[in-house]
């Protein structure tokens, strides 16, 4: 078996004599040891040799080694540096307190026992092992999940291509309008994972630029803002949803904008849709698309097809829905917890 290579570790102390022992002990326990005298040589080796642990003394004559690891602990390219502090003099409960504070993974008070500065070190050498390991597996599962969401968007993509090619060979209206409305819900998930394979964050989505840019594609697909017989406000809170509580709002929103887009005809003037995602009361969130169309002629769709999907949706939102009509104004409103989001952090 071929001979495993020492691990690396940095003994930093100005006292020469105090920094000969505390080496001897490392090099009798099998590792390489690199050496410096002050913080700002220390600092030098670390972002040059990249050692896994660094055992350093707090006293150092020009940066204190508390300092020093405050540095080391920020930089996101040493941050993993195991840090082992240790001092004959600054050993009180607020020293130890404020080493750990700046991010020592450990301290001990000199003199310290051969056999535990060993195993302390060993125990400190596994534990930046077992964190490259983990960081090594979150890279790999971030890849794997935009890879995963580029492959479904390209799949999406072709699903959209064939609803297009056959929707142009139907004649009648009503079967046209069908096939644009598959084609507007399979657009907006197909949108959903675009925006995953680009995001640093694969497991939610920021709503905000989400919903802008579907709006703003429901829009320009109508023809209406071409001709000016439509005008779409968003008001969306900054906030980001799990993928799939943000799959379903967006859904809804589709359904809720091409609806207003068909019915929002007023008599005289413009017609006016909002599409509103805001917070309200404790942990709640209230989706809102209104419009100034005709109240009595949306209702007779209640038993449509994208009702039905707009209240299986809000089912999955463990949310509710409820329709708001008044003079010149028609109103959905689906109002559903807001879950905490389990945030990416890919790897340094």
């Amino acid at each position: 078996m071929p001979e495993k290579t020492p691990e690396t570790i940095l003994n930093v102390n100005d006292n020469e004599a105090a920094r000969y022992a505390t080496s001897r002990i490392l090099h009798r326990a099998g590792f390489k040891v690199l050496e410096a005298g002050t913080g700002g040589e220390a600092l030098q080796i670390v972002r040059q040799d990249l050692p896994p642990l660094v055992i350093m003394d707090i006293n150092l004559p020009d940066i204190n080694g508390v300092e020093v690891c405050r540095q080391l602990k920020s930089d996101p390219a040493t941050a993993s540096t195991m840090v082992l502090q240790m001092s004959a003099t600054n050993i009180a409960v607020a020293d130890r307190v404020n080493s750990l504070a700046a991010g020592a993974d450990s301290f001990l008070v000199q003199p310290v026992e051969p056999e535990e500065l060993e195993a302390v070190s060993r125990a400190l050498l596994r534990l930046h092992r077992s964190e490259a390991a983990l960081r090594r597996a979150l890279a790999e599962r971030e890849l794997l999940l935009k890879e995963v969401n580029h492959r479904v968007k390209n799949s999406l993509q072709l699903v959209l291509s064939m609803l297009s090619l056959q929707g142009h060979r139907f004649k009648e209206p009503e079967t046209r309008e069908l096939f644009t409305k598959a084609i507007s819900r399979v657009t907006a998930i197909a949108a959903i994972h675009e925006r995953l394979y680009q995001d640093q964050d694969p497991l939610t989505v920021e709503m905000h630029t989400y919903l802008t840019g579907l709006c703003a594609e429901l829009v320009r697909a109508s023809g209406m803002e071409e001709n000016a017989q439509a005008s779409l406000q968003i008001e969306v809170e900054e906030m980001r949803l799990p993928t799939e509580h943000g799959v379903a709002v967006a859904l809804v929103v589709n359904e809720l904008v091409m609806n207003a887009l068909k019915y929002a005809q007023p008599a005289n003037g413009q017609a006016a849709i909002k599409v509103r995602l805001v917070r309200y009361n404790t942990g709640q969130v209230r989706l809102t698309v209104s419009d100034n169309g005709a109240a009595a002629e949306q209702s007779s769709e209640v038993a449509g097809l994208g009702t039905q999907l707009i209240r299986m949706l809000a089912r999955q939102l463990n949310g509710t829905v409820s329709v708001e009509r008044a003079a010149g104004t028609y109103a959905v409103h689906v109002a559903f917890p807001l879950q905490s989001a389990v945030s990416w952090r890919p790897s340094s």
